[in-house]
């Protein structure tokens, strides 16, 4: 360590940064501490300690939360210091103060004088990302309140029965859920006075001792806290003479529970087995998705083990109107990384469910239930040991499907990178929200939108969208960010908070599979994963590479990317983001929809995920992966590598987003068209050729917003197919419907459907049935016969059914 003297120049108001750092000559230099002295101006002129930080030694966590981080330095390496200093209110002048940096007994000053003169910097300066004031973005507590964000409903509690939006939960004297129900209609299209049991038979969470002897636990006073409309906690502690099990309970009002369990043996302990059991009604587990299943019908018998090779610690269960899915975890448990980076940041087996593999889960029928069963396996417990049994539930549908958005909302998203002709092509095939992707020619390095030299041409983007009438949003997530960001040196600082630390110049992944791009190798070494790369092909930046590094999930970057949300919907105008593959939490996310309802009340947030369902990502489903991101989104485009030939069950669950109340999209090779409108749903325009532009036509044409889905999935649906692969769905108005028909084969298909024509409000002797001309999807035909229909191999038509004029 060496002391010294730094004279720096700021503006008033500016978010003032600067750095300092640690070399450690011949030893280590371990648990840095770095203080700081106010800063004094004559007059009297003051900065307290409390408007000075220094990054690396801690902030302000995701949940708003004070943190301190350690700092420790290898011998013969220089740690970089980033210090920030808040300026706002400061009178001009020479401040003067000291910075102090010791490890153990040793420690060296640095006196610093920061001369503040000129105009007042607007906004703290965040407005000039090369002033590096955004760091302060890391410490922001943006978006963080305990309000109800829109479209939801709070939290109501009468005595045990805990209720929200279209879901109600019963919480039993021993603190785990005795039922729930659901009030969603068949296909989510509206909520109900009457529900549904879901779960009818009480959660069991039991512990059984080797010779099989059940512990009798009685259950203490249950006590209820917190509430507020966001949420509310419970506790009860059970007890008996040989272990405690303290549950700890938690809803919030978007179907999002959390459970702590911690188990405290009073004496040693051979056990059998130490197990939770969820009894779904028969009837509500339908479908399933996790642990290795694929999204479609439960399989009538299920055994899962753990394995942290694979991204496997969750199941859904349920039907379309109702279900849960299922987090198991523990202490340890640690976001892993996503995508084809997951065996860089696998899972963290839980020591309590996983108890060295031999827990894992089955799913067998037991009575009038299907019971999910996770165990966890022989094992001898000594006096005092504390296991945590903890899990996450989401209650799904989160909300009832938005019509006018599914229906009235159209995408432009792609159609090359030059976006000076993006909103006027958008404008012709009848477009309303863009999708302004990264890589492009004013937006051109990946998840850092707001570079300096970009700001202005992005804004006249955006204003020229707004001028026709249209939305805009930018592709902006977490999990990958470039090296061309001023922040990036600070980020790297931080020793892993921000940017993971991986391998570095040993990684190979499948995107750079000889290894790191020549730059990285050279100038960071360690600590990183490469990702994306991408050489510009146009604009300002034309030819420079982006390249971009792996990040850490649930660090400071996701305070950075919200306050820099905040700041794009305030100064660009930008209507809301494109979410792909991101590494946020629900929280975050959460936080991120209450910025964009602020400002953009009109805002929109869609996810996009490649299928994770193979080697790389862990055998993963992307929908179970970001269900509890769901709440907060308005679409969801999960289409990347999907195979539109997979039976409807798949399409339903995995790809249609309807059993969680969500729009959805189609993508790899534009879809199929026909059996995606047996779900409502198409791609959107720009990315592939085949823009589904006509079908919008049809849309409007025939006011498919003002109709109702229903639904082949449903128990009382009032079409029936006499042809196992031909389904079908029905959108319902008064006086007229559209019929969607799909053919699942490869061959032409032959078919009667019968329909129950007092549920359509239609009298079958006076009814038109036709099918109208949708260019490149049918051609046109009259009097249509539905008891003898040819559905063409892996297509459809689109009937209209209607009383006449």
């Amino acid at each position: 360590m060496g002391g010294g003297h730094l004279k720096l120049a700021a503006r008033p108001d500016e978010y003032f940064v600067f750095q300092t750092g640690v070399w450690a000559i011949k030893n280590d230099v371990t648990d840095v501490q770095v203080e700081f002295t106010d800063f004094t101006a004559a007059g009297g002129k003051k900065i307290e300690t409390g408007k000075i930080t220094c990054f690396n030694k801690g902030g302000i966590d995701i949940k708003g939360n004070p943190f301190i981080k350690s700092v420790n330095v290898p011998a013969g390496r220089v740690q970089a210091l980033w210090i920030g200093i808040d300026l706002e209110g400061a009178a001009a002048g020479t401040y003067k103060g000291t910075v102090t940096v010791s490890s153990g007994a040793e420690k060296e000053s640095l006196d610093i004088a920061v001369k503040v003169a000129g105009d007042p910097v607007p906004d703290h300066g965040y407005d000039e990302g090369a002033r590096l004031s955004r760091l302060n973005w890391l410490n922001s507590r943006t978006g963080i309140n305990n309000e109800v964000t829109k479209g939801f409903i709070p939290v109501k509690a009468e005595g045990n029965k805990l209720s929200i939006l279209g879901r109600s939960l019963t919480i039993d004297d021993n603190g785990l859920i005795s039922s729930y129900v659901s009030y969603f209609e068949s296909s989510n299209q509206s909520i109900n006075e009457k529900g549904e049991f879901v779960i009818k038979t009480p959660f069991r969470f039991i512990i059984e001792k080797q010779q099989g002897a059940i512990i009798r636990l009685i259950p203490g006073k249950i006590v209820f806290t917190d509430k507020s409309d966001a949420g509310i906690n419970w506790k009860v502690i059970n007890s008996s003479e040989e272990a405690d099990l303290e549950v700890s309970g938690h809803l919030e009002f978007d179907g999002f529970v959390e459970y702590s369990l911690k188990l405290i043996p009073k004496k040693a302990l051979k056990i059998r087995d130490i197990r939770l059991e969820v009894p779904v009604v028969k009837d509500k587990a339908e479908y399933m998705m996790g642990l290795g299943h694929e999204g479609g019908y439960r399989s009538p018998e299920w055994r899962w083990k753990w394995d942290v090779k694979k991204n496997q610690d969750m199941l859904w269960i349920g039907s379309v109107c109702g279900g849960l899915r299922i987090k198991l975890k523990a202490e340890n448990y640690i976001r892993p990384l996503i995508n084809v980076y997951y065996k860089f940041g696998p899972l963290n087996l839980p020591f309590s469910w996983g108890n060295s593999g031999k827990g894992g889960v089955d799913v067998l029928k037991k009575g009038e239930d299907v019971v999910v069963n996770a165990y966890s396996g022989e094992r001898e417990l000594a006096e005092g040991e504390v296991l945590n049994y903890n899990f996450e539930l989401l209650l799904t549908p989160f909300r009832t499907i938005d019509r006018k958005n599914k229906f009235s909302e159209r995408y432009y998203h792609g159609g090359g990178t030059n976006t000076s002709v993006k909103v006027e092509t958008a404008r012709a095939v009848g477009a309303n929200v863009i999708n302004i992707h990264h890589a492009e020619d004013i937006y051109p390095f990946i998840n850092y939108p707001y570079l300096d030299p970009n700001v202005a041409e992005l804004k006249s983007l955006v204003d020229e969208a707004h001028q026709k009438n249209m939305r805009m949003k930018f592709y902006y997530t977490t999990r990958e960010l470039t090296k061309n960001l001023p922040e990036f040196w600070a980020f790297y600082s931080l020793n892993g908070e921000i940017i993971f630390p991986g391998p570095g110049n040993d990684s190979k992944t499948v995107i750079n599979s000889k290894g790191p791009n020549e730059w990285l190798v050279k100038n960071l070494r360690e600590k990183y994963i490469p990702a994306w790369y991408n050489v510009i092909k146009e604009g300002k930046f034309k030819d420079e590479t982006d390249l971009s590094v792996i990040t850490t999930p649930d660090g400071r970057l996701n305070n950075f990317y919200v306050a820099g949300l905040e700041w794009m919907v305030k100064n660009i105008g930008i209507d809301g983001v494109y979410i792909d593959d991101s590494a946020l939490d629900r929280y975050t996310l959460q936080r991120a929809r209450k910025i964009i309802d602020q400002y953009r009340p009109e805002g929109r947030m869609d996810l996009h995920s490649w299928n994770h369902f193979n080697e790389w990502a862990g055998f993963t489903n992307c929908l179970n992966l970001y269900m509890d991101l769901l709440p907060y989104f308005d679409l969801v485009w999960i289409g990347e590598g999907r195979d539109y030939n997979r039976a409807p069950d798949h399409w339903l669950i995995e790809v249609s987003g309807i059993p969680f109340g969500l729009p959805g999209q189609m993508l790899e090779g534009g879809g199929n068209p026909w059996r995606g409108m047996v779900y409502g749903i198409t791609n959107r325009a720009g990315w592939v050729g085949n823009t589904p532009i006509e079908i919008w036509k049809f849309w409007d044409e025939y006011k498919i917003t003002d109709k109702v889905l229903t639904g082949y999935w449903e128990e009382n649906y009032p079409v029936k197919s006499s042809n196992s692969k031909v389904f079908t769905s029905l959108f319902k108005g008064e006086n007229e419907s559209i019929l969607a028909v799909a053919n699942w084969s490869e061959k032409d298909q032959p078919v009667s459907l019968k329909i129950k024509w007092k549920e359509l409000g239609i009298d079958p002797s006076g009814a038109e049935i036709f099918k109208p001309a949708i260019k490149d999807f049918q051609d046109a035909a009259e009097n249509v016969a539905l008891s003898d229909l040819t559905i063409p191999s892996k297509k459809g038509f689109l009937i209209i059914i209607r009383n006449k004029k």
